[in-house]
Order: structure tokens, then C-alpha cells, then sequence
């Protein structure tokens, strides 16, 4: 159930992703923008690669990657542009908690994703840190491909508080809202749903909160709250 729940990463592996890469860099990028370093670039992927599902921060990737910031920011946005990235807003609308107000960070591709922070197998990827990241990545391009067979499309935020408390992603169509909330795991427990319990209670208008996980089971969590496994989206 593991390797079938990230196999982008066995995807990303071998020389056809490699050849992926080296054609993006040296060809398609080089068609948007002058480059004037593609080791710098290569640098800045990798270092937003291990920040997928994180609040961007452009002076720390600039700061550690040692590029000046206005060429990283100049970076991020033809990555935006190209379709390998994608900056998710913050959800404003709010009564009485103090919110971060960046976006966040995420892949379009999770294999790329994974295989950009250096891990090529399942077992290296779930021991690390990134691993949430990544399923995150996954459980956002299933959302995004849902959005578009919906007239309007529905609009993808997330939400976060000052003092961490966060909703990985705030689906809004119209005035309807759904919370969904991606979690690494098999079994799904009560205290996994703090965070939605909270922008619900924040957004009583909220229609239903879903928690993502990795198990097979479908379960009610609490009221208008369901678990269900990622391949169910």
C-alpha cells in the first residue's frame, strides 16, 4: 500500500526523468528566459524542492542558496510560468485568529518533487523529513485535477495561524467551503481532525472537513468530518 501510494517516485526514477530534467533546464526554460546560470537554477530547485508544503520564504531560499533575491524570485515565477510549481494563497477571510499570510509551496509533480530532494525509492522517501511534504504534493494534484471538471472552478487556499495551526488546503466555490487536511497515515485517530475541528468552528459555513490519509478504511471522524484514502479522491 506504500509503494502504491507514492508510485511518482518509482516513476521518477532512471534515466527518462533525468533526460525529463536536462530537457527543462537546457531547452524549454532557455525558450521562456535567458538563464544566465543553470547550476543557480538547478540549485533553486532543489532547495524549494525540500520546502514542498512549507510557507515560501524567499529570503531564506535566497540566503541558502546564495542567490540574490531578485533573480530567486525571477527564478520562482518561470517556474510558476512552466507549470513545475505552484504558490497556493492563504485563505483571509477571518474573525478573530492572527493568519499567515505567504503562500505556500508546491510541486505539480511529485516524482520530480521527490527526485529533486534525492530520494529515489519509497523506503528512502518515507524516512524522511519531506515524506509529508510529498504526500501533501500528491493529494494536491489530485485536488487540482478535480477542480477543473467543476464550472466555475472551485478556488485552492490554505490556512495557517501564527501559532501553527494550519488546514493544508481551503476549497472555496462560491460561498461553500470544504477543509482538507492531507495526513501520512495508515490509521486515521481523532486528535488527526484538531485542525479541521478548528477552521470549522472558525467557519461554521464550512460544508464538510476531509482528512486524506495513506489506509483503505472510510470513516466518520465527527460530525461533517470523513477520512478517507488518497486514491479515493
Amino acid at each position: 500500500q506504500a509503494e502504491d501510494g507514492i508510485r511518482d517516485v518509482e516513476r521518477s526514477r532512471g534515466l527518462g526523468d533525468v533526460y525529463k530534467r536536462q530537457t527543462y533546464l537546457e531547452r524549454d526554460l532557455r525558450q521562456l528566459s535567458q538563464i544566465e546560470s543553470l547550476p543557480d537554477f538547478r540549485r533553486l530547485m532543489g532547495a524549494i524542492a525540500i520546502r514542498c508544503g512549507k510557507i515560501l520564504n524567499q529570503t531564506e531560499v535566497s540566503r541558502d542558496t546564495g542567490i540574490p533575491q531578485p533573480t530567486a524570485h525571477r527564478y520562482l515565477n518561470l517556474l510558476e510560468t512552466s507549470f513545475m510549481i505552484e504558490r497556493i494563497p492563504p485563505y483571509f477571510v477571518n474573525r478573530t485568529k492572527r493568519l499567515i499570510k505567504s503562500p505556500k509551496l508546491l510541486f505539480l509533480d511529485s516524482g520530480l518533487a521527490s527526485f529533486l530532494s534525492g530520494y529515489f525509492t519509497p523506503d528512502s522517501l518515507f524516512s524522511s523529513r519531506e515524506a509529508g511534504g510529498i504526500f501533501e504534493t500528491v493529494v494536491f494534484m489530485h485536488l487540482k485535477a478535480l477542480s477543473q471538471l467543476i464550472t466555475p472552478r472551485p478556488m485552492i487556499f490554505h490556512w495557517r495561524t501564527v501559532t501553527g495551526k494550519e488546514v493544508d488546503f481551503v476549497l472555496s466555490w462560491g460561498n461553500k467551503l470544504i477543509a482538507v487536511e492531507a495526513k501520512l497515515t495508515e490509521k486515521p485517530k481523532y486528535g488527526d481532525i484538531s485542525n479541521l475541528r478548528l477552521f470549522m468552528e472558525e467557519y461554521p459555513e464550512t460544508s464538510a472537513g476531509i482528512l486524506v490519509h495513506m489506509g483503505n478504511e472510510i470513516k466518520m471522524m465527527d460530525k461533517r468530518i470523513v477520512a478517507i484514502p488518497w486514491w479515493q479522491l
